[in-house]
């Protein structure tokens, strides 16, 4: 009997190991832990961080990275995969074959009793015949944590990159609408910058934690012209973010939350009737029940209004929710949910309402085989009276081949339904990936205990 238990716990143990060094997240450059929000198809890079991209109090984004070893984190995925509808058409299907690389490289250090870190990371995508769809992303964060007193810590971020917007996603611009040079123009580009600041009070001493924050967000479209760019093409714009957060701790692993945060958003055309002011507020409580069951929820209300009285605003519930359960030591179920108001891609729309339903599911088979699967839903509204609805899906097979390396067979689906026509499209893709820790390769054998490079949120393309 004591021989059944020991080897049931170090396989869970190995479960653990596993399932994080097939997470996602260095792939994805969202801010959520590889949760499966960023499986499969990922948000429109000209999306505005919604709740499911920006955790209460920051721990998912900015206090995590911060609780690494003083040390380099470096890893790469590489995917070679086979794409049926590589643009995303709905009048022809192209088949491509694409490889995409995505290298990471984070260091965290103290500097006295101060903490930083800084994060690298990229995506470069090559493709046999369709070569104009090639595209990479260059990211650069990082994070200044001050300890100021016993009460009293500020933090410092900055970001700066350039990346690319991935066709047919949510929000993203339709196929159809790319006028200079025509089909060939190959993915939107984007370059960004931000800097903010949170001042807390109360992380080291109190249960109690209270912060104000302040982000300036700067976004630039390089090649998205769509015609007088005074009128409807221009979609540069900067954002300014102030928000108050409060989190109470009622227990060891337990803590309710708010937050109000009050976002501006300006476009740099001339004619900028799309100027906003968005008004959000949200409650919740973050839970870890048990070994098995963890998670977030949150509801509230999101109110946005143009300076232009001519444009409807938008005044209605947002809530997000993401719930671990661990249903054994060798299995584990996330679900997701969130609704969100995001800035549209088309030249005609105001916002879109975004609501999602997503379900993850992780299986060792044995020590070394992992099993898992996906599935979302996504519902986009368009104040046009345009929607959108998503359905995608996907199964993957991974091995763990050393405590640094992980390989695996994957395939995926991605559905669009449109209330117009033209929008419709269905894309499925299958291939191998690798993944690899690179730092347990080059620290020795012996490391898995400590944490992995790639469980770490990556910055998000703002």
């Amino acid at each position: 009997m004591n021989t059944v238990r020991k080897n049931r716990k170090g396989l869970g143990s190995h479960l653990l190991v596993s399932l994080s060094t097939v997470a996602i997240g260095v792939m994805s450059a969202t801010v959520a832990n590889a949760q499966v929000t960023n499986k499969g198809l990922p948000p429109a890079s000209n999306t505005s961080r919604s709740f499911v991209d920006a955790s209460i109090v920051r721990d998912s984004g900015i206090n995590q990275p911060l609780d690494l070893l003083n040390d380099f984190y470096p890893a790469i995925e590489v995917t070679i995969s086979e794409r049926d509808n590589l643009r995303r058409r709905s009048d022809i299907e192209e088949n491509d074959t694409v490889i995409a690389a995505m290298p990471s490289l984070a260091y965290r250090t103290n500097l006295g009793r101060h903490q930083f870190y800084a994060a690298y990371s990229g995506i470069f995508t090559f493709h046999d015949e369709l070569d104009e769809e090639d595209a990479e992303s260059n990211n650069l964060l990082a994070n200044l944590g001050l300890d100021i007193s016993r009460r009293w810590d500020l933090n410092l971020m900055a970001g700066i990159g350039e990346s690319f917007e991935e066709r047919g996603v949510s929000g993203s611009r339709p196929f159809n609408q790319f006028i200079t040079g025509g089909v060939d123009t190959g993915p939107d580009e984007i370059d960004y910058s931000f800097y903010g600041a949170d001042l807390i009070y109360g992380k080291k001493v109190s249960p109690l934690i209270a912060i104000l924050g302040f982000e300036k967000h700067e976004t630039g479209y390089i090649n998205n012209f769509q015609g007088d760019e005074n009128l409807f093409g221009g979609r540069d714009r900067e954002t300014d973010t102030v928000r108050f957060d409060l989190s109470y701790k009622i227990g060891a692993k337990t803590s309710v939350f708010g937050r109000i945060s009050r976002q501006d958003i300006d476009y740099d055309r001339e004619l900028n009737s799309l100027d906003s002011e968005q008004t959000d507020w949200l409650l919740g409580v973050r839970w870890k029940a048990s070994n098995a069951l963890s998670g977030v929820v949150g509801i509230g209300n999101t109110d946005r209004e143009f300076d232009d009285s001519r444009r409807a605003g938008y005044d209605d519930t947002s809530y997000y929710a993401n719930l671990n359960y661990m249903i054994n030591p060798f299995s584990i179920i996330e679900f997701s949910a969130s609704r969100s108001v995001e800035e549209p891609g088309d030249d005609v729309s105001n916002f879109y309402v975004s609501d999602l339903i997503g379900v993850g599911w992780d299986h060792a088979l044995t020590p070394q085989l992992i099993f898992n699967a996906f599935a979302k839903w996504v519902d986009d509204d368009y104040d046009t009276g345009r929607q959108d609805e998503f359905f995608d899906f996907g199964l993957g097979l991974d091995y763990v081949w050393r405590s640094w390396l992980t390989a695996g067979i994957y395939y995926g689906e991605i559905e669009r339904d449109s209330s117009v026509p033209d929008f419709d499209y269905d894309d499925r893709y299958y291939g191998i990936r690798i993944r690899s820790d690179l730092r347990s390769l080059l620290r020795g054998r012996g490391k898995t205990e400590e944490p992995a490079s790639f469980n770490y949120p990556r910055p998000s393309d703002r």
